[in-house]
């Protein structure tokens, strides 16, 4: 179990017993501790910030756990190349092999390095966005140095709210609506990976996974918000299913409608595999069973093959996985075409209510 899992389930225990108070005691003594380490860290690090010459937009979040900076991120990248701009992702590229070291994952001319060099989400983005070069690793000053000599005019920060070594112009923080504030106590006696005043620094809000929560909870989160930064925009957002495509056939893309109805078995390994389950139900598919594999699996041929009696046995028609998994499984397969079991990959993006997609574009262009 994750620790965020952990941290979830002693919160909301109500009536937690002896040794969960005890844990919860020590757990707010190292949070005191936390708190003064990252506020010194920040104040070191903002002090010294580099300038890279070009606009910085940053997409974060301020609580641990998964609020879909990716599918954000993918999208701004997306709507600034069609406004012609040239944007470049800089990205940590969490256990890749670029991670401390630093790469080029890609550029404008294709991809550069393995999907184990580059690390999941990195690669994934590298995949989706031909044309925009992804550079992967912790140093992002060193990456957005890279980026400026591959002609990038605007740089875009991967989980960048806690990132202060490189200066910014717009910070751009999502809100999960399902769990907003972590419990309104920083880590790890909650999920805040800082203390709620950071929220202060943003430019803007995305509340993301509106739909699952209802106007009056979105209503809340908005006036808490309200409380720390008057001024932001606030947008809703979720993250649609928009295509299911054959796993030999992705990246080219189907549209979702054509599997309309499909009994799915759900394999994946991701953080959120409850998150996953919803989003296959809310795309109409009878979900007929899943095994759900760590974060950041590196799948084998043993885990298809498993995956593919437990589909056959409950009579799913179809392996469904999502689009962070897919390059590991292709990459597992060295580009064979026929998987074990019929595979099809869910493809998601941010989708804003009403006109907020105007509203998100127009924000970031104030910067450029």
């Amino acid at each position: 179990m994750s620790l965020e899992s952990r941290v979830l389930r002693l919160m909301e225990e109500p009536h937690p017993g002896p040794a969960g108070r005890v844990a919860l005691g020590g757990l707010a003594l190292l949070e005191k501790a936390y708190i003064r380490g990252v506020t010194a860290r920040r104040a070191k690090d903002a002090a010294h910030a580099v300038h890279a010459g070009v606009p910085v937009l940053s997409v974060g979040n301020i609580t641990a756990g998964g609020t879909g900076k990716t599918p954000c991120i993918m999208k701004l990248a997306s709507l600034l190349a069609q406004a012609g701009r040239s944007p470049a992702i800089l990205t940590r590229g969490y256990r890749g092999g670029l991670e401390k070291a630093g790469g080029i994952v890609s550029d404008r001319s294709g991809i550069r390095v393995t999907q184990a060099m580059a690390g999941d989400e990195p690669y994934m983005m590298a995949v989706k966005l031909p044309g925009v070069p992804v550079i992967a690793g912790r140093d992002r000053t060193v990456s957005a140095a890279a980026a400026r000599a591959l002609g990038a005019d605007v740089l875009l920060l991967d989980d960048g709210f806690q990132y202060w070594k490189l200066a910014r112009d717009l910070d751009i923080v999502l809100i999960d609506s399902t769990h907003p504030f972590g419990g309104g106590r920083v880590l790890p006696r909650g999920l805040l990976r800082e203390p709620m005043d950071a929220l202060r620094r943003a430019g803007l809000f995305i509340l993301t996974k509106a739909g699952q929560v209802s106007e009056e909870d979105r209503a809340a989160i908005r006036e808490t918000i309200r409380t720390w930064q008057p001024e932001a925009p606030i947008l809703e957002a979720d993250h649609t299913p928009q295509t299911f495509t054959p796993l030999a056939e992705w990246p080219a893309v189907k549209p979702i409608a054509e599997a309309s109805g499909a009994e799915v078995f759900l394999l994946s390994g991701i953080g959120n595999p409850g998150g996953f389950r919803k989003t296959a139900e809310e795309a109409g598919f009878v979900v007929k069973g899943a095994m759900a594999l760590p974060d950041h699996h590196d799948y084998t041929e043993a885990d298809l093959a498993r995956a593919s009696e437990e589909a056959a046995a409950c009579g799913a028609d179809v392996i469904a996985v999502t689009e962070k998994d897919a390059v590991k499984i292709k990459n597992c397969l060295h580009g064979e075409a026929a998987p074990h079991f019929p595979i099809g990959v869910l493809g998601i993006e941010m989708t804003f209510s009403g006109s907020g997609e105007a509203v998100f574009q127009k924000k970031a262009e104030e910067f450029l």
